[in-house]
């Protein structure tokens, strides 16, 4: 079982799908060590070894689907994402993170209630409430480089430090 790291006040909340059973078995998140290997390389926490640091950097992790693992995203049905949605969004508009870091493209589109083939790109997708949301390349996909996502994940360092402009609008999502 996974245990989420979770408070008020995060500079960075990472949220994902949902466990993959080597995580879950493991109880430790990306316990394959991907994405701690790319926050590393994107100068984000550059000591960061696993999820047990989270809170020294002020950063949390969850899932989208928290308490069901499965080898992949797919295996979810869309009804399952739509109520794991709605209570993901409660639980963001509670704590307030600085930045909703989404760990791949199809997580965001399942908070913000966008069909398939809706075109998202990485990066700042806009602020919802009191939280900006970043789209980030899933850290473990093949076909992107270790350096391209440390570059996307780097710019959530800019976000926190001043250096990229936030949008002032709050993003239209559409909620099902």
């Amino acid at each position: 079982m996974l245990k989420p790291f979770l408070r008020p006040g995060l500079d960075v909340l990472f949220v994902g799908f949902n466990p993959h059973p080597y995580s879950w078995e493991r109880g430790r998140y990306y316990a394959h060590g991907s994405l701690w290997r790319i926050l590393r390389k994107s100068g984000l926490a550059p000591e960061i070894r696993d999820d047990s640091q989270l809170f020294d950097h002020n950063f949390g992790i969850t899932d989208l689907v928290p308490d069901r693992p499965t080898r992949e995203a797919k295996e979810i049905t869309d009804a399952e994402y739509a109520e794991a949605a709605v209570r993901f969004r409660r639980r963001v508009a509670r704590l307030k993170p600085r930045v909703v870091c989404f760990t791949g493209k199809d997580v965001f589109r399942h908070f913000a209630g966008l069909k398939r083939g809706v075109n998202v790109e990485y990066g700042l997708a806009g602020r919802w409430r009191e939280s900006l949301l970043f789209v980030a390349p899933f850290p473990s996909h093949k076909w992107i480089t270790d350096a391209e996502k440390a570059r996307h994940y780097g710019e959530i360092r800019a976000l926190l430090d001043g250096r990229l402009p936030t949008p002032a609008e709050t993003i239209k999502v559409i909620f099902r």
